[in-house]
């Protein structure tokens, strides 16, 4: 029997034995009780591409801090429908002020117990942003992540939180059923970890092997592996050219080569050449005489005529679309406000957000098992300032709305229900030349007329 003759079974949903026939046969090389074997050396991602090359530094921490700016809340769930709505909100196409109402619907804000002193103080040496900075770096470069949680011996309740090194970690290999039995961090750590007790964020991984390697997050690094060398080349190349700038072109008088430079003259050669190299250092021009008439021979390119700026400028735009974020971020070129603006707005909602929703799901899971059902953590989006010009835009557009209360317009921009207070200070005025909706105006000309009709007929 295969897996695919599991899944052809008329009979829904499947058993456990079918559960367990599936797992047996996707991990049944997995090495048990062993570190899984990795397909690449993450450290490498770490030392070589991220340290090593400053388009990879800017774009992986473009979105590392992009992520750290942003602030995290705790909440007590009233309303789960509610909050099963507002997770399903798709951040590329983002309606703010229906995804705050449906928040508002679901969550109610705390500011004590302890969960919130948790996200208070994580750790003893690192804020939260610090952590989200680091956990968003790993990932982004290793393709893994994990998080350690330090529990209460009886309780269970996460006390803190620890960022393992991502390149170092290992996974130890379990039953088919469950084939991650812990993970070892051997500079840490004399003893494996279980795995309550570590949250794995990564990216996903299709290079499956039955051995369980694709346990371990695939990085963005690795399919951009040529670009990032590439890259890396070109780099080398200017530093090459500019370090070692000298003679580009060698002013000579035949194109005979029947004959040979004896050693005598081969060393006055190569002595005009040093002394021409320097002088070119010096800014005193990159060409050398050798002898009459004259003939141009080149000896050298420069990176231009190589065309590494151009292909170095192409590396920079597919390193961004790796990471989903716009080109102009991370270009010395000339942009417009707006568009940098534009760039920036898209590199949070279709970047940013969408992976701290991925690991906000991992949080709140480990929550829940942790101190039970009915806490939630969630991110601000109040603060994310390139979204304030969605609100701004949204109040223009409800100053003509008419046909809305204010106290519905308030809500609409995250005011409270409006309450006149005991001093003018405290009041709102509006224009005296509006008439309620659905009431209308008594200026007492119709007693008037009807007083007149009725004098005019007792006559």
């Amino acid at each position: 029997m295969s897996v695919f003759d599991i899944f052809r079974k008329k009979e829904a949903p499947l058993s456990n034995e079918d559960l367990a026939a599936v797992m047996q046969m996707l991990y049944r090389q997995i090495n048990r009780d062993i570190p899984v074997v990795k397909i690449v050396n993450k450290t490498q991602f770490l030392t070589i591409a991220y340290a090593g090359n400053p388009t990879v530094y800017s774009i992986v921490n473009l979105r590392a801090n992009a992520a750290k700016g942003i602030p995290w809340l705790v909440y007590k769930v009233k309303n789960q429908q509610k909050l099963a709505s507002y997770q399903r909100i798709e951040k590329k196409d983002l309606n703010l002020h229906g995804a705050i109402k449906l928040k508002e619907q679901a969550l109610d804000e705390v500011d004590s117990g302890p969960v919130k002193k948790l996200f208070d103080d994580p750790h003893p040496t690192m804020t939260w942003q610090d952590i989200i900075e680091a956990m968003f770096v790993y990932r982004d470069t290793t393709g893994d992540s994990y998080l350690y949680m330090v529990r209460n011996s009886v309780s269970k309740d996460i006390l803190q939180f620890h960022v393992l090194p991502a390149d170092k970690v290992e996974i130890i290999g379990g039953m088919s059923l469950d084939p991650v039995a812990g993970y070892v961090c051997g500079s840490i750590f004399d003893s494996p970890l279980p795995p309550d007790r570590v949250l794995h964020w990564k990216y996903f991984n299709p290079i499956w092997a039955d051995d369980g390697r694709n346990l371990y997050g695939m990085s963005p690094l690795l399919a951009a592996a040529k670009i990032i060398n590439s890259d890396s080349a070109g780099i080398d190349n200017e530093v090459a050219s500019f370090a070692n700038e000298g003679v580009k072109a060698i002013l000579t008088g035949t194109e005979n080569v029947d004959f040979n430079y004896s050693k005598q003259q081969m060393e006055v050669l190569l002595k005009r050449l040093r002394r021409a190299t320097a002088k070119a250092k010096l800014g005193e021009g990159n060409i050398m005489f050798n002898r009459f008439p004259l003939n141009l021979v080149k000896i050298g390119e420069t990176p231009v005529d190589l065309g590494v700026l151009t292909s170095r400028k192409y590396n920079k735009e597919v390193l961004c679309n790796v990471y989903r974020i716009h080109p102009s971020l991370v270009s010395s070129e000339a942009s417009t406000l707006d568009n940098l603006k534009e760039a920036r707005k898209a590199l949070i909602t279709m970047s940013v957000l969408p992976d701290m929703d991925n690991l906000r799901s991992h949080l709140n899971r480990e929550i829940t098992r942790s101190f039970g059902p009915g806490w939630f953590v969630d991110y601000d989006l109040m603060a994310i300032s390139e979204l304030q010009d969605d609100l701004e835009k949204l109040s223009k557009t409800l100053v003509n709305m008419d046909w809305i209360t204010a106290d519905e317009k308030r809500a609409a921009t995250q005011y409270d229900e409006y309450v006149p207070g005991d001093s003018p200070a405290k009041i709102l005025y509006t224009d005296m030349g509006k008439v309620p909706l659905g009431y209308g105006m008594d200026s007492s000309l119709e007693d008037i007329d009807n007083n007149i009709d009725d004098l005019a007929g007792d006559k």
